[in-house]
């Protein structure tokens, strides 16, 4: 008898009339780049099929449109009314099984959340008709006209819901999810926000509910019941004069005979603060919405998943065995890391890579419409990945610096079979992610550069902390490759009294013995700037953030600036418009648009005003060593994203 170190996280669980192998699944995703017809790709493919390697129970491919006339929200959602589409899905559900996993696939309709632009130029539908602005996932907002659902459009809707059904059955799928929530379609159905309708589909809860439960019945009649139903449900929407929880119960007890395991999530897209609830950002704890499960859970007597920013299986076995929910779903953590299950299972969980919620994957599919991840660069190209080219022959490999660039590219060359060494010039690796230890919102990354640190500790990779490498000693170690990864300085900006006693630099805020006052002004508001002002509000700390433009974090991608607006506007004054002149005695001075002068008073000024490349280190290295490759911050600063990508790149490059 093998020992489990999760015994409940890995005990079978009955659904329907299946087996799930574990507690764990893979949730819904959307991926932009599925083909011209919005096919399933063998990229999008290799995707999943990871998750299904990873060992989740269930794998569940996310964003699938019931009816596309009128349900298509963004351009790239999988139509299960278009024929064509079969073949893609059913080698998905074959990649899927491969690994043993269940194939699972979502339905969803989006509603009066439906840009015109993806509906050929016909308005949205809805439950009520109203005016609402439109733009999401498109580059401009704009304001449409919503038109009421005639009973009629919702027979053809609901039929359109069982075809889906039965298509994804025929494909070889083994059960399916039911979308109610996040403010689709049938989500706006139940929400009295949205909801106005004096008919029989609006008012009481019971009435509200009409609709999605002519869907489920819908779905019933043509898939049979020996293929399960997930209900993926609102737990609240959060908002005053909403869904609430309450009505979550009473919705779970209505559809209870009517599928086979309950989703429970929270919030709605047309609430925008509540996205990154939804989906919770780094400055929520972990499993922050698993108390809605836990109330939906009391009151019914089958299986209810929770979701919601969990990646640590000590918190998903305490979810498990304290009743709290049968299921943990995970979306970003399998994006991070896909083979939780499997660490988890085998009692490796100190190898996992937990996601920073940082939405550099939701964030960018808004932007770029493509798929990527900060910890886990193979996200977006798994396919190719699956496919590693060997190298010709080992070569010797010197990494300079010991950031997160550097680290990553150390770690893949010696996967690939090199003979790697890296060079740092201070006493300890980690670089920029040092700062990271005792932020409460970064613990996440603080976790990422310690499994780097482990990683390289585990490998044959010689390391050398406190040397500064130097055009002769690179000629002396004679190495094939040269990478080149010493990072980026802050800037330094122009300003009388920029070297008071009073003045530290972001990057040294987090220093063992900065000194820092009890008034802060912080002279940037960009990401870093306004990060490094949360921090020190959640210190105590009475923080100004002065910032030249007219908003603040412009540089932070989408989700994540809105999760750190909300904080910042609980514990943070921010001043636009001001171009800081002087630090002085007072504080900081500063001169706004007109020209009129103000003082910003502090005793300590950050100064947060960006940071530069190491040109100089880098352009003396350059042409030592018979290839040179340069990653990371010295190339240009950016994010934990690039720094980790550009660094496996060179590693695989070599």
């Amino acid at each position: 008898m093998v020992t489990k170190k999760f015994p409940y996280l890995f005990s079978p669980l009955k659904v329907g009339p299946l087996t799930l192998k574990n507690r764990i699944e893979a949730a819904p995703t959307s991926l932009a780049e599925l083909s011209p017809d919005s096919y399933l790709t063998r990229e999008n493919i290799a995707y999943y099929r990871l998750k299904a390697k990873g060992g989740a129970a269930i794998v569940t491919i996310g964003e699938s449109i019931v009816h596309t006339p009128t349900g298509r929200s963004h351009p790239k959602q999988i139509p299960l009314d278009d024929k064509g589409v079969i073949a893609s899905l059913v080698e998905a559900a074959d990649a899927i099984h491969q690994y043993g996993a269940i194939a699972s696939i979502e339905l969803s309709h989006g509603g009066m959340e439906c840009d015109p632009v993806f509906l050929g130029g016909r308005n949205p539908i809805g439950p009520s008709a109203r005016t609402i602005d439109i733009g999401f996932r498109t580059a401009e907002t704009r304001t449409v006209e919503v038109e009421e659902m005639s009973e009629a459009l919702m027979e053809e809707i609901a039929d359109a819901y069982g075809e889906a059904a039965a298509t994804v059955k025929t494909a070889g799928f083994d059960m399916c999810m039911v979308h109610a929530a996040h403010g689709w379609l049938l989500a706006q159905f139940l929400s009295p926000l949205i909801n106005k309708r004096t008919d029989k589909y609006g008012g009481s809860l019971e009435n509200r509910a009409r609709f999605p439960l002519m869907v489920l019945d819908r779905i019933r009649d043509r898939v049979g019941g020996d293929f399960p139903i997930e209900f993926r449900m609102g737990g609240s929407e959060l908002a005053e004069g909403g869904y609430t929880i309450d009505d979550a119960v009473a919705l779970a007890k209505l559809v209870e005979g009517k599928v086979d395991l309950l989703h429970v999530s929270a919030g709605a897209h047309y609430l925008v603060d509540t996205m990154t609830i939804m989906h919770p950002s780094m400055f929520l704890p972990h499993g922050c919405n698993v108390y809605l499960a836990e109330a939906v859970k009391k009151a019914v007597s089958i299986p209810v998943t929770t979701v919601g920013g969990i990646s640590d299986p000590v918190q998903m076995e305490e979810i498990i065995e304290s009743g709290k929910a049968d299921v943990i779903a995970m979306a970003r953590g399998l994006i991070a890391d896909p083979e939780i299950p499997k660490k988890a299972q085998h009692g490796r969980d100190d190898q996992i890579v937990h996601c920073l919620r940082c939405f550099e994957c939701i964030g960018g599919m808004f932007v770029t419409s493509t798929t990527k991840c900060a910890v886990n660069p193979i996200i977006g190209r798994e396919f190719e990945a699956g496919f590693p080219a060997p190298p010709t022959e080992p070569k010797k490999v010197l990494v300079i610096g010991g950031g997160p660039a550097g680290m990553q590219a150390a770690i893949t060359g010696a996967e690939r079979g090199h003979d790697v060494m890296l060079c740092e010039k201070s006493g300890s690796l980690g670089g920029a992610l040092r700062y990271a230890a005792g932020v409460s919102f970064k613990e996440d990354l603080d976790k990422f550069m310690w499994h780097l640190i482990r990683k390289i500790a585990y490998m044959p990779i010689g390391v050398i902390l406190n040397t500064e490498v130097t055009p002769r000693l690179v000629e002396v170690a004679n190495p094939d490759v040269l990478i080149v990864a010493v990072g980026a300085e802050p800037i330094v900006p122009d300003i009388p009294g920029i070297g008071r006693d009073s003045v530290v630099f972001a990057a040294d805020v987090h220093s063992e013995g900065a000194q820092i006052g009890g008034r802060v002004a912080v002279i940037g508001g960009g990401q870093v700037g306004c990060e490094t002002g949360l921090h020190l509000a959640q210190q105590g700390k009475d923080v100004t953030i002065v910032e030249m433009l007219d908003d603040v974090a412009p540089d932070a991608n989408l989700m994540h600036r809105r999760g750190l607006m909300l904080e910042l506007q609980k514990a943070v004054k921010i001043k636009t418009g001001l171009r800081c002149v002087e630090i002085t005695d007072e504080g900081v001075a500063a001169v706004d648009k007109g020209g009129g002068r103000v003082t910003v008073a502090c005793n300590t000024a950050v100064i947060a005003v960006g940071y530069r490349p190491r040109s100089e280190v880098v352009d003396a290295l350059l042409g030592t060593a018979p290839e040179v490759m340069t990653i990371g911050d010295c190339v240009k600063p950016r994010r934990v994203l690039q720094a980790v990508r550009t660094g496996y790149d060179a590693g695989m490059a070599v």
